[in-house]
C-alpha cells in the first residue's frame, strides 16, 4: 500500500489507506487519551475521549474510529478538544462509585499511604512500610509518637468498632527500621550544582532538606538552637518524644549530605541578605516561637510563664522555680504536655483550665486520660478573668469566669458564654499560658500578614522576594501540628526543585473519587476485634520521672493483629486506574453532573477475580475481549441506557458463565471495576515494580509483566509485546505467578528422624544427601544412582544439576518426559515448526487436543481461523474440546483408529514415500476403514498448500504422534516454513531440558537405589518409590513425594530466578528475578552445595556464571539469542515409517510438577452457562 502525508499537531507523517487517526497518531508517538481502546477488539468508541478535531469538518471526530485521509490536519489538544473530553469523564466519573483513596490517606496532611503501610505490616514487610512512610513522612519513629492521628479521626473501622491504630504502627515500621543494623537511606539523585539555604531546623525544615537532597541539590539548615528539632525537640517532652529517637532520625538525614549550622540566629549571627546571596533558594521553617498571652489583668506578673517556654526551659534543664500550685490555661496538647510536665517536676497541685468541657479540648484524648490518671485538676468551662499578684509582683492568685456552652461557633464546637456573676478564685504559685503561638519575622524583609506572621503564596509557597519560599508554622498566620508542616515540606519541596530547574510549578491538590454512601450497614458481616494496645507504664510508674510512658510499642504480633483490621477501603487499582489519571490532567469537576447513582446490588463470587460494576464506565473492554479475543463470551451487557451493566452469561455466578479465568477481562479493566483477588495477608494498593519474565507453567511461554513489591508478588499480566501471547494468558499464567509463595511454603531443611522429620541445618542436610547417595553407589554400582529434574527449571538451573549429576556419576532423567514419536519418525528431538506459522496455514489438523492445557495455543489456532485457515479438530470422549472457529469436528473413540484411516486415505490418494519402512506402515493400515469423515479430512489436509497439525506430546500416546509425524512425512507437509508439525510440550522448559541432553523418562528408574529428585512429585502421579534406599528432594512444598524422603531441601519458584527458559518452537525466553525468597539456597546453589561436599567447586557467583559456561560447553547455545528461535523450520533427519500399532490416541501422561498441580486445582473448572 502506498502511505500518504498528514499532518497531527503540527507534525507531518504518513497513513496508510483504512489506518485510524488513533493508530496513526500511536505510531508517531502522540498521545490521545482512551479508556475504551483495545487494538485486538473492533472498534466501540463508548468512552468519547478520544475525540480531535479534524480540519474542514464541524464535528469533533473519534480518533478510534475516524480513518486517515490524504493532506487530513488533526488537531488533538484544541480547548474545544480539552473541554469535550473534561465533560465526557465527568459524565463517567458521575455514576462511578468508589474510593480511590481510603479516607485514612486522605485525611493525612502529608497525604502518608496510610493504607499502604499498613497493609505491608500486615503481610510482615516491616521494611518497606517504614520505607513508604518515609516517602511522605522523613521522621516516622518521631511522630509515630506524637501525631494527633487525624487519619484514625477518618478510619472506617470506627463503624465496626475502634479505628485502626495507625499511629502505634507507623511508630512500629519505624522503630523496626532504626532497631536494624543497617538503616533506610533514600538513594540521592545525581548532584544539581544548586544549593538550597534552609533558616529553621524543626519538622519543616528538616523534611524539606530530606526531600530536596534526594534531588540531588546541596541543603544547608540554618537554626538559631543548639540542636535540630524545633518543636519536637524543645515543645514535646522526653516521655513523650525521647531526644534519643529523634536524634536517630536528625542524624540519617544529616548522613544524606545536609549540612547543619546550630546556634546561628539568621539577622543576628548571619545576616538575611548574605544567605540570599550565597544560595539559589531560600526556604524559611522558623516555627512559631513566641507564647501568646490571654489579654487578662496581670499575665505581667511574675511566674506567668508561657507554654512553649516552660517546655523549652525543662529540655534544656534550665532552672525552673514554679512552687507547689501551677495552673495550665489552654486545652491543646502542648497545655496537656506542660500539666503532666509539672506533674513529674513535682508539683503538688495542677490545675488545667478551659473554657469549654473535656469534650470539646482539642488534645488529644489520651493525653487528656492520662493527664487525669496522673493527678491533673480539670476545671472545665472556666477562663481566667485576672491573675492576682503579691506584694513582690509574683502571682498569687487566678480568678477564673465561670462559663456555660452557648450555640456552635464557626469551628463547629459551642461558643463558652460567661455565667454573669459567678467565678472561681485558685492559689496558685505559677501559671502556664499554652493558648497559643506567635511569629517573630522580624530578621525577614519579605511581605508580612496582619499578625507579622510570613506572607507566602499557598500554592507555590513563594514569598514576595522571588526565590525564597516559606511554610509550616511560620507563615500565613496558620499555626499546625507537625504532620502539616511536614505535609508543607513535602509541598514546598516539589515547588523549589522546579524554580531551581528553572521551571514555573505550583503545588495543586489530585482530585480523588470518594464514596459517599458508606455507614455502618456497609460493615455489618465484618467480625468485632479489639484494638492492639502497647504496654505503657501506670500512672504510678510513670508520673514522678520523664520515662516514655509506652516504652516499647506494638509487639510484632501486635502490630500485624492490629493492620490486619484494616477494611481495605482504597482501590487496589488506584495506581493502575486510567480514569483518574485522565480526571486529574483534564482538572475535572464531577459536581456539575453530581446526581443519584445507578447502584447494583451483585455477587462476588469467583475465587480470583474480583467485580465491582458500580466502578464499571461501561467501556466494553472486558466484554469484547472475552468475546473477540479470548473466544469464551463469558460476560455481556445487560440492559438499555442508564441501566446498563456489564453481567455474566446469563446472569449467572462468573464461574458459571463459560468463564476460563484467563483473567483478560481484569488485565483490560481501565477503572478497577475487575481487579485481581490477591493471595497475600493483606490486599494492599501500592505502587508496583513491573519485572518482565516469562510464565512457568506450561511450554508456550507466555511473557508476563510480574508486579511486586518489596519480597511481595502482587499480580501478573500478560505482556502485550510477549514474543509469542501478544498480551493473552491463560489462567495459569494469570494467577499462578505466586504458587512458590503460599501458606505451607517449607523455608527449613528437614531430615527424616524414624516417622518424622526433624529441622536441621544445610550442612547436615547436604552432607547427609551426598554421602548417603555416594553409599548407595558403592553398595549398588554407579547405574544405581539418578538425578531427576524437573522440567519447570530454568535451564540455567537445570544445568548445574546435572553437572553434579557427573560429578558423582548419576544419570540424569525428567519425570514428566514422555518418549518423543518424532525422534522414532523424523530423526527430531523438538518441534519441527513454530507457533506463529499456525497465523499462515492453510488448514490446521488437531488431534484429541486438551484446551485447558495450552489456551494459548488453542487461541491462536482461533487467530489462524479468523485468518481464513480451515480447521479439522479431532475429539476424543477425553478431550471434547470446543472448536466453534473450525470446518471440522468429528468425534470419534479414543484409538488410533481414525488417524490410520486418515493414512490409508492419504494412500488411496496416491501418497507414497521413498522411506525406510513405508511398505510395512502402508501395509500396516491396508485394512483401516474408511469413511467419508477421515476421506474428507485426508482430502482437505493433503490438498492444502500449507498444512499443519498440532499435537500435545504428553497428551497423545507415542503411537498416536508416531502416526501423525507418518501422515506429515507421507502427505509431503513437513520442513517447509508453514507446512509441518507444532509439537506442544509439557512444561515451560521440556525441551531446554532435551538440548541439554536429559531425554530420559521415569524408564530411567530401572535398578535405581538412590534417588535426588529436584522439584518433582513422582508420587502423586503414581510413580512406586518404594523401592529407593535412599531420596532427597528439593521443592517448595512437602509433596506426597517430599513426605517420602530421607532428606528435604526447600526450593525456590521462577518469581526469585534469573535466567532461561527454551519454549516448545525452541524460542529461547528471558527469566528475570522480582522478589528474594525466605529461603537460604537457592536451586543452583543446592546443586553447587551438593558438589561441594565431593570436592567439586563450580565457581558460579550467580545465573550469568552459568550461562557463560553453558555457552562454552553446550554449542546449541553459543551463539543463542533471548527471544529468538534456536535454529528455523527442522527438517527431518532420516526420516522413516514404522508400523502403525492399535493404541489409544489420547493417554495424558500424569504431571509431576507439584506447582503445575496446585494451580489445576486453584482453578475452577469452566462451566458452560445454561439455562
Amino acid at each position: 500500500m502506498n502511505k500518504f502525508r498528514m499532518n497531527i499537531d503540527g507534525k507531518e507523517v504518513f497513513g496508510l489507506p483504512g489506518q485510524t487517526i488513533l493508530e496513526v497518531a500511536r505510531e508517531n508517538d502522540i498521545f490521545i487519551p482512551t479508556l475504551c481502546y483495545d487494538e485486538r477488539t473492533a472498534i466501540y468508541g463508548a468512552c468519547g475521549l478520544c475525540v480531535v478535531e479534524v480540519e474542514g469538518n464541524p464535528k469533533l471526530c473519534k480518533a478510534c474510529a475516524t480513518t486517515v485521509a490524504p493532506g487530513m490536519v488533526v488537531m488533538t489538544n484544541t480547548d474545544r478538544v480539552t473541554e469535550s473530553r473534561k465533560t465526557n469523564l465527568e459524565l463517567l466519573i458521575s455514576n462511578h462509585n468508589g474510593d480511590c483513596k481510603a479516607p485514612c490517606s486522605k485525611a493525612c496532611p502529608a497525604g502518608t499511604d496510610c493504607q499502604g503501610y499498613v497493609g505491608l505490616i500486615a503481610n510482615g514487610e516491616y521494611e518497606a512500610a517504614n520505607e513508604l512512610i518515609k516517602d511522605k513522612i522523613p521522621l516516622p519513629a518521631s511522630i509515630g509518637r506524637v501525631c494527633p492521628h487525624p487519619c484514625e479521626d477518618a478510619c472506617r473501622r470506627a463503624l465496626v468498632d475502634e479505628p485502626i491504630s495507625i499511629m502505634a504502627l507507623k511508630r512500629f515500621a519505624a522503630d523496626y527500621d532504626l532497631a536494624a543494623d543497617t538503616v533506610f537511606v533514600p538513594e540521592i539523585d545525581e548532584p544539581t550544582g544548586k544549593s538550597v539555604a534552609i533558616i529553621g531546623g524543626g519538622p519543616m525544615g528538616l523534611s524539606a532538606a530530606y526531600f530536596l537532597r534526594q534531588k540531588g541539590h546541596d541543603v544547608t539548615i540554618f537554626d538559631a538552637m543548639p540542636k535540630l528539632g524545633g518543636m519536637l525537640r524543645y515543645g514535646i517532652p522526653e516521655y513523650r518524644l525521647p531526644k534519643e529517637v529523634l536524634d536517630t532520625e536528625i542524624n540519617i538525614i544529616e548522613s544524606m549530605g545536609v549540612e547543619i549550622v546550630t546556634n546561628c540566629k539568621i539577622g543576628e549571627d548571619l545576616s538575611f541578605d548574605t544567605v540570599r546571596a550565597d544560595y539559589d533558594a531560600v526556604l524559611l521553617g522558623i516555627g512559631a516561637w513566641v507564647s501568646t498571652g490571654v489579654g487578662c489583668p496581670g499575665e505581667d506578673a511574675d511566674g506567668v510563664i508561657g507554654g512553649i517556654d516552660f517546655l523549652r526551659k525543662v529540655v534544656r534543664n534550665e532552672y525552673i522555680d514554679f512552687g507547689e500550685k501551677v495552673a495550665i490555661v489552654g486545652g491543646g496538647n502542648t497545655a496537656m504536655d506542660a500539666c503532666r510536665t509539672a506533674v513529674r517536676l513535682g508539683a503538688k497541685e495542677v490545675y488545667n483550665i478551659y473554657r469549654r468541657t473535656k469534650d470539646e479540648m482539642p488534645a488529644d484524648r489520651l493525653e487528656i486520660e492520662e493527664g487525669e490518671e496522673e493527678g491533673v485538676i480539670f476545671k472545665n468551662l472556666t477562663n481566667p478573668l485576672e491573675i492576682i499578684k503579691d506584694e513582690k509582683g509574683h502571682v498569687k492568685q487566678v480568678v477564673l469566669q465561670v462559663m456555660e456552652l452557648g450555640e456552635p461557633d464557626e469551628s463547629g464546637r459551642r461558643k463558652p458564654i460567661p455565667v454573669e456573676g459567678k467565678t472561681e478564685t485558685l492559689d496558685v504559685d505559677t501559671v502556664i499560658l499554652a493558648i497559643g503561638q506567635a511569629v517573630d519575622a522580624t530578621p525577614f524583609d519579605v511581605d508580612k500578614t496582619r499578625k507579622n506572621a510570613i506572607a507566602y503564596d499557598p500554592d507555590t509557597f513563594m514569598t514576595s522576594i522571588p526565590g525564597v519560599f516559606a511554610g509550616g508554622d511560620c507563615g500565613n498566620d496558620k499555626i499546625s501540628i507537625a504532620i502539616e508542616s511536614i505535609a508543607d515540606a513535602g509541598k514546598a519541596a516539589i515547588v523549589i526543585d522546579s524554580y531551581l530547574n528553572g521551571e514555573a510549578v505550583s503545588y495543586e491538590k489530585p482530585y480523588f473519587v470518594e464514596r459517599d454512601d458508606v455507614t455502618e450497614k456497609t460493615f455489618e458481616d465484618r467480625e468485632r476485634l479489639c484494638r492492639e494496645k502497647a504496654d505503657q507504664l501506670s500512672a504510678a510508674e510513670r508520673k514522678d520521672n520523664f520515662s516514655e510512658v509506652v516504652y516499647d510499642g506494638l509487639t510484632e504480633d501486635q502490630a500485624v493483629a492490629e493492620a490486619s483490621r484494616c477494611l481495605e477501603c482504597g482501590c487496589h487499582d488506584y495506581f493502575e486506574c486510567k480514569l483518574i489519571d485522565f480526571a486529574n490532567e483534564y482538572d475535572v469537576e464531577p459536581d456539575r453532573f453530581a446526581g443519584d447513582k445507578n447502584l447494583i446490588e451483585f455477587t462476588d463470587d469467583h475465587p480470583f477475580i474480583v467485580r465491582d460494576p458500580n466502578k464499571c464506565i461501561l467501556c466494553g473492554l472486558c466484554v469484547r475481549v472475552c468475546d473477540e479475543v479470548m473466544g469464551v463470551g463469558a460476560l455481556g451487557l445487560v440492559k438499555r441506557g442508564f441501566d446498563t451493566v456489564v453481567k455474566p452469561n446469563l446472569e449467572k455466578p462468573l464461574a458459571e458463565s463459560g468463564c476460563e479465568s484467563c483473567g483478560q477481562c481484569v488485565s483490560v479493566c481501565p477503572v478497577g471495576a475487575l481487579q485481581e483477588r490477591q493471595t497475600v495477608q493483606k490486599e494492599v494498593p501500592l505502587e508496583t515494580d513491573v519485572t518482565e519474565t516469562t510464565c512457568s507453567y506450561c511450554s508456550v511461554g507466555c511473557t508476563l509483566d510480574l508486579e511486586s513489591y518489596a519480597d511481595m508478588l502482587i499480580k501478573a499480566n500478560p505482556a502485550k509485546d510477549g514474543w509469542v501471547n501478544a498480551g493473552i494468558c491463560c489462567g495459569k499464567g494469570k494467577w499462578g505467578f505466586d504458587t512458590a509463595v503460599l501458606e505451607g511454603k517449607q523455608v527449613d531443611p528437614l531430615i527424616k528422624d524414624g516417622d518424622d522429620f526433624r529441622m536441621t541445618d544445610y550442612h547436615e542436610a547436604v552432607v547427609m544427601a551426598a554421602k548417603k547417595l555416594e553409599a548407595v553407589k558403592v553398595r549398588h554400582g554407579i547405574d544405581s544412582i539418578a538425578v531427576a529434574i524437573s522440567d519447570r527449571y530454568t535451564n540455567e538451573e537445570a544445568y548445574a544439576m546435572k553437572k553434579f549429576a557427573r560429578v558423582v556419576g548419576a544419570k540424569t532423567f525428567c519425570f514428566n518426559t514422555r518418549a518423543n514419536a518424532l525422534t522414532e519418525i523424523l530423526g527430531l528431538d523438538a518441534s519441527p515448526n513454530t507457533i506463529d506459522e499456525l497465523l499462515s496455514a492453510e488448514v490446521i489438523f488437531v488431534p484429541g487436543f486438551i484446551k485447558k492445557n495450552n489456551p494459548v495455543i488453542w487461541n491462536k489456532i482461533k487467530q489462524a481461523a479468523e485468518a481464513g485457515a480451515k480447521v479439522i479438530a479431532l475429539n476424543t470422549p477425553e478431550t471434547q474440546t470446543a472448536y466453534p472457529f473450525a470446518d471440522k469436528v468429528i468425534d470419534t473413540d479414543n484409538s488410533t483408529a481414525f488417524l490410520k484411516s486418515m493414512a490409508k486415505a492419504l494412500i488411496d490418494m496416491g501418497k507414497t514415500s521413498d522411506a525406510e519402512g513405508f511398505d510395512a506402515f502402508a501395509a500396516s493400515v491396508a485394512d483401516a476403514p474408511l469413511c467419508d469423515e477421515c476421506r474428507g479430512a485426508a482430502e482437505m489436509y493433503a490438498n492444502a498448500k500449507k498444512a499443519m497439525i498440532v499435537f500435545q506430546q504428553n497428551v497423545l500416546s507415542v503411537e498416536a504422534a508416531e502416526l501423525l509425524a507418518e501422515i506429515a512425512l507421507l502427505s509431503g507437509h513437513i520442513g517447509k516454513p508453514r507446512d509441518g508439525i507444532l509439537e506442544v510440550k509439557a512444561k515451560n522448559n521440556s525441551q531446554g531440558l532435551v538440548d541439554m541432553g536429559i531425554r530420559a523418562g521415569a524408564e530411567a528408574m530401572e535398578g535405581v537405589k538412590g534417588l535426588i529428585i529436584f522439584g518433582e512429585d513422582p508420587a502423586a502421579a503414581g510413580y512406586d518409590l518404594s523401592g529407593l534406599e535412599f531420596l532427597m528432594v528439593s521443592d517448595i512444598y512437602l509433596t506426597e513425594t517430599a513426605q517420602k524422603a530421607d532428606v528435604f531441601i526447600p526450593g525456590t519458584g521462577f518469581a526469585s530466578t534469573d535466567g532461561t527458559y527454551t519454549n516448545t518452537e525452541r524460542r529461547l525466553l528471558p527469566v528475570e528475578a522480582a522478589i528474594c525468597e525466605d529461603v537460604d539456597f537457592s536451586n543452583w546453589e543446592i546443586a553447587a552445595e551438593l558438589a561441594h561436599v565431593f570436592e567439586e567447586e563450580f565457581g558460579f557467583e550467580d545465573e550469568a556464571d552459568i550461562s557463560w559456561e553453558m555457552d562454552d560447553t553446550l554449542p546449541l547455545y553459543k551463539y543463542a539469542e533471548v527471544g529468538e528461535i534456536l535454529g528455523g523450520v527442522l527438517n527431518p533427519v532420516n526420516p522413516k515409517f514404522v508400523p502403525a500399532k492399535d493404541a489409544k490416541m489420547v493417554d495424558e501422561l500424569p504431571c509431576t510438577d507439584a506447582l503445575m498441580n496446585l494451580m489445576k486445582e486453584r482453578l475452577p473448572e469452566a462451566v458452560p452457562a445454561t439455562r
